[in-house]
């Protein structure tokens, strides 16, 4: 691992070229340019506060703050899912033809969704905590480890869906309906405190609601994670990135010949 941290350093202009590169052709050509990253959020913060607070009623104070703060991470866990699966498949010729550290392009691809998340976070935080009033407490300094965790952890994930994807195009298209319905499976749009006892532990020990609820307990309920939780979130990390990264490693000198 400390080998392929040392080569990818080395390697970290072109990490940040193909992030920039990601960036400008998402945009060419658009008026809005980077506002359309924002109203993707929005509309769906917008669409899920009518249906979940004012529809079906859920008894949360400063729903649409409560919703921010798991929606936002959970847009890029899974946008970066989908878009990694095309990591190496989609550069092929790339591949073909110069020598780099394979991880970069997974990684390229997480940390420009990544981008877009911080960018989201900057505009929309601020302004809802100003318009809800929440007052938010100290516990709020552990979102950015809480962040940092979540993008690692996105990464190890990454690197299995990149190498998956290579030999099996189907996961790409098995990943798109499963962030879906993982969606509704994760305590986002409501507290995880109304499911039932034995759903709430399992919810514990699953990384995607381990995050969601961390989220919600730092920025929302201004507590510190239990320890289950914060056991769950490392506990994942650890094993996603290093299992993540040993696979997509024995599996890249193949990548040439299989795209």
């Amino acid at each position: 691992m400390a080998t392929v941290i040392g080569e990818l350093l080395g390697y970290r202009a072109l990490i940040r070229n193909l992030v920039l590169k990601d960036l400008k052709l998402k945009y060419r050509d658009s008026v809005l340019g980077l506002v359309w990253s924002l109203l993707n959020p929005l509309l769906m913060l917008v669409v899920y506060t009518v249906a979940f607070k004012f529809i079906l009623r859920i008894e949360t104070e400063n729903y649409a703050y409560f919703l921010l703060v798991g929606l936002l991470p959970w847009n890029f866990f899974s946008s970066s899912l989908v878009a990694s699966t095309h990591a190496i498949t989609g550069n092929a010729n790339l591949i073909k033809k110069v020598y780099f550290p394979r991880e970069a392009l997974p990684i390229a691809t997480v940390l420009f969704t990544f981008s877009q998340l911080v960018l989201a976070l900057a505009v929309f935080l601020p302004a809802l905590v100003l318009v809800s009033g929440v007052r938010l407490h100290w516990t709020a300094v552990l979102f950015v480890p809480l962040l940092l965790l979540h993008l690692l952890f996105t990464i190890g994930l990454a690197f299995i869906l990149t190498t998956c994807t290579v030999f099996f195009r189907d996961v790409a298209h098995l990943t798109e309906v499963a962030v879906v319905l993982l969606f509704w499976m994760t305590p986002i749009i409501y507290p995880v405190t109304m499911a039932p006892a034995k759903l709430q532990l399992f919810f514990k020990l699953s990384p995607l609601a381990a995050f969601a609820i961390a989220y919600q307990d730092v920025l929302f309920w201004g507590r510190v994670p239990e320890e289950l939780v914060a056991s769950t979130l490392l506990g994942w990390t650890i094993a996603a990135l290093l299992g993540g990264q040993v696979l997509f490693r024995r599996h890249s000198p193949t990548f040439a010949e299989e795209v």
